[in-house]
């Protein structure tokens, strides 16, 4: 043994383990305890943080003390506090104390996720939180997206992002398949596979609505197919989406110029203004143009657990040959966490499914021991069902929707105070936790005072964050309700914010 090497800190240590854990969860413990004093946001610019640190990596190993001296001092004082009470950005990205705990247990266990042989729990587990998750969406169960029909199924995956990716190639092949009149229930040997992977695609039109996330249309392009962009309306429901009747028309018009459509990717909650495609209009059409239909319900898919919304998770279920929603939104499994649900999983072990004399023999894959690797691009994969698991075990079915009606009620609060005002209004109808708040006639065009003023009074996001966005040529504040830290007095500080950087633009009008 080198003296280097006497000297290296111990590895994996069970005391140190002990020790230095508690010290950490003490380090996080008082972050959560005063989070509401806290900046949303860290006051710097780019390139600032990075100068806290050395442009070398450490020649020696610098121990724990000074460790969490810059866990404290560097990284916690740089973060964004997304779990701050008043962060109003975005969507919510929350997490829980279960989620927390778990990602501890995860990281321990250091399990690859390669096959079931690999780590038999994780596989079974994913299972069978896929199906619990399933069976809150109110799917009947006789469902095809269930593990135990041994058709579909779901699977987690790292983002929404990469969830569309995986589907969009997919879609792809399973196109091509059609074309050459190959039964789906045939089994393809390697150079059919092979074949249809290689077809050109480039006449192969994706549709989906131009209030649908970036996501949409690059998943589609890496996937190397064209992607019709269509421009939504405001639907009967008061938000912006798509119909049969537009889709229909814009496939008709692609065929006469001697494309092919292959796919159609509707929202259930667009990123913008939450925004909802016609979902029973979509009956029955995924299987008169031949194509297939996928269904992004990134944010709003959580709040389908909810028993008011089972009409519009079932006919969800209906029309789908896939569906998505992000537990690391409104679900508090944290990040990274994204269900994907595919009602056919050949379509995709026919894309994906890959092996090597150093992976372990797999005779027949059943209910429980899905070989995961053959569903997706990746490969390894880490233990996420755990974090699910305890998530959903500890807070339970009542408790997620408890808390998911008090991110609606939070936004109603505000949609209440907002329609009482003579100086803004909503400019979308939304029922759930995003508020859509843009200023009335007469004020709309001094949009850029306001905004000043807004930023002046939250100081550049440190006492609190919300962003704006525009649908329609209209500015307005996108502002998302739902975090687990935010309280009733969070809404009203926000609210009485907005009134004063109106106060100031009035005062100034009032001078010129």
């Amino acid at each position: 043994m080198t003296d280097q090497s006497r000297m290296s800190p111990p590895i994996f240590d069970a005391d140190e383990l002990a020790e230095q854990g508690r010290k950490i969860i003490s380090l996080l413990e008082n972050l959560q305890r005063r989070i509401s004093q806290n900046p949303v946001k860290p006051n710097c610019h780019p390139g600032d943080l990075a100068k806290l640190f050395s442009s070398e990596p450490p020649e020696q190993g610098i121990g724990w003390q000074r460790l969490i001296q810059d866990l404290e001092g560097k990284i916690t004082e740089g973060a964004t506090l997304w779990q701050h009470p008043r962060f109003f950005a975005y969507y919510p990205a929350n997490t829980s104390l279960p989620a927390v705990l778990a990602e501890t247990m995860i990281a321990g266990l250091a399990s690859v996720g390669l096959q079931w042989s690999a780590n038999p729990i994780a596989t079974e587990l994913e299972c069978v939180v896929m199906d619990w998750i399933l069976k809150m969406l109110h799917a009947p169960q006789d469902s095809p997206f269930y593990h135990h029909s041994c058709r579909g199924g779901g699977v987690i995956q790292n983002t929404a992002g990469d969830a569309l990716v995986n589907i969009m190639v997919a879609a792809r092949v399973a196109c091509h398949q059609k074309a050459a009149g190959i039964p789906w229930d045939k089994p393809l040997d390697e150079d059919q596979r092979e074949s249809l992977f290689y077809q050109d695609s480039s006449r192969l039109v994706v549709y989906m609505s131009d209030q649908t996330h970036f996501s949409g249309p690059k998943a589609v392009r890496v996937a190397g197919m064209r992607v019709n962009i269509i421009k939504s309306k405001l639907l009967s429901d008061g938000n912006y989406g798509i119909d049969r009747v537009m889709v229909a028309e814009a496939m008709a018009s692609d065929r006469r110029q001697g494309l092919r459509p292959c796919a159609l990717q509707l929202n259930y909650g667009s990123t913008n203004t939450c925004g909802m495609d016609d979902m029973k209009s979509f009956l029955g059409f995924a299987q008169a143009e031949g194509v297939w239909l996928h269904v992004d319900a990134a944010y709003a898919g959580a709040s389908l657990i909810l028993p008011e919304f089972q009409g519009a998770s079932r006919v969800i279920q209906e029309i789908a040959d896939s569906f998505n929603f992000n537990g690391s939104k409104w679900f508090l499994c944290g990040f990274d966490s994204a269900f994907l649900y595919v009602r056919d999983r050949r379509l995709m072990k026919q894309v994906y499914a890959a092996g090597g004399d150093y992976l372990a023999t797999v005779d027949e894959e059943g209910a429980y021991n899905p070989e995961f690797k053959d569903w997706a691009v990746p490969l390894g994969r880490r233990f996420r069902s755990l974090r699910i698991w305890m998530v959903l075990s500890y807070f339970g079915v009542t408790g997620m929707q408890a808390f998911l009606r008090k991110g609606i009620e939070q936004a109603n609060r505000l949609r209440s105070l907002v329609d009482q005002s003579s100086d803004f209004e909503t400019i979308v109808a939304c029922q759930l936790g995003l508020v859509c708040v843009g200023l009335k006639d007469g004020l709309q065009e001094r949009w850029v005072l306001f905004w000043e003023a807004l930023e002046r009074r939250s100081e550049n996001g440190r006492n609190f964050l919300v962003y704006p966005s525009k649908i329609e040529g209209r500015f307005f504040l996108r502002i998302a309700l739902g975090g687990v830290n935010t309280e009733d007095q969070d809404v009203d500080y926000l609210w009485s914010q907005l009134n004063g950087a109106v106060k100031e633009i009035k005062v100034h009008i009032a001078k010129i």
